[in-house]
């Protein structure tokens, strides 16, 4: 292994993460530790994902790390530069990358987090080699050095970086505070990409490919309340016929000024407030937390503007919108066993 440090970007990078990581259940959606190994099988694809000791599985708030590393790999790699499996970076650099607070707290948390990545043992028969499933940890290894920390990611998710086999991620995802909401948002990224049609899946298969530890009748109601507020760049909905329900997705076009924040000033006679000579009102686009509500363990992320994915929007958009084909393929349903 080539022990040299690379030092991550200090620069903006776009949000990227492994397309392997975003339609496989390899995270706990849970805030509380789960120790219960994950088992996943459908077709060739079979997982295990299992922890070591007492910190639990990696969850998928955990899994921004990874997400910061692929973003930096990648832009290392666009720039022509020569990364390793080694990244070296300040903490506070991962924090700010993330949109995470800087207290005490979070780095107490960015720390838990590390020795969960490394505490998670993963076998996977996906893109294997001759050899076998492939096995490994999402960290191989973390330590404090004199430039913050150093994080030693497996070959397996360097070469996936290296061979560019990354999506990027619409920034909104790191605001994204529930569990189930950000790894929806993961998996219809990649099965929905960025072509207008979108696609369907199935609320059982969702709940199989989850490893959600709830029962389907916790987690059919949480799909339901996520399709309602919507995800960043996705209209989301749910159609009900044939004995089962699914979620349909497709991509939001961008519409804006959909809704205003308040002007402070009083209606005329005609019920507006204020416009100019041109008839627009003066007032400045609303800002909005992420539509999820579920629990996190990050501080509640910072007011932003221009949130499209409200409920509103989405009947908006839905009503010029043609049913989309499904995308979901697979042979089988997939099976999850906890």
């Amino acid at each position: 292994m080539n022990d040299r440090r690379f030092p991550a970007c200090r620069t903006a990078a776009a949000v990227r993460d492994a397309a392997d990581l975003m339609v496989w259940p390899w995270f706990s959606l849970a805030k509380t530790p789960r120790r219960a190994p994950i088992v996943f099988e459908q077709g060739a694809v079979r997982i295990r994902v299992e922890p070591v000791g007492a910190p639990g599985i990696a969850t998928i708030w955990d899994a921004d790390v990874l997400v910061w590393a692929v973003s930096q790999l990648t832009e290392a790699f666009d720039a022509g530069l020569t990364p390793t499996r080694r990244l070296e970076a300040p903490p506070y650099q991962l924090l700010r990358f993330l949109g995470r607070g800087t207290s005490r707290r979070d780095y107490a948390l960015l720390r838990a987090a590390f020795d969960r990545l490394a505490a998670t043992r993963v076998e996977i028969t996906l893109r294997a080699g001759p050899e076998g499933p492939a096995r490994f940890r999402w960290l191989e290894g973390w330590e404090p050095t004199a430039a913050g920390v150093c994080l030693t990611l497996p070959e397996w998710l360097f070469a996936a970086v290296r061979e560019r086999r990354v999506l990027t991620l619409d920034p909104g995802y790191v605001d994204l505070t529930g569990g189930v909401a950000r790894w929806l948002y993961r998996l219809v990224r990649k099965m929905g990409g960025r072509q207008r049609g979108g696609g369907a899946i199935g609320l059982h298969r969702l709940h199989a490919r989850s490893a959600s530890v709830v029962r389907y009748a916790e987690f059919a109601p949480r799909i339901r309340r996520i399709a309602a507020s919507g995800l960043p760049g996705y209209r989301l909905s749910i159609e009900r016929g044939g004995g089962e329900e699914r979620l349909l997705f497709s991509r939001a076009r961008p519409l804006a000024n959909l809704s205003t924040g308040p002007c402070g000033q009083p209606l005329n006679d005609v019920g507006t407030s204020c416009p100019d000579g041109d008839g627009r009102s003066p007032c400045q686009v609303a800002g909005e937390r992420s539509p999820d509500s579920e629990s996190s363990p990050w501080p509640a992320p910072p007011i932003r503007s221009y949130n499209l994915y409200n409920l509103n929007n989405n009947r908006v958009l839905a009503a010029d919108s043609s049913t989309p084909p499904p995308v979901d393929k697979s042979s089988g349903a997939g099976r999850a066993s906890r």
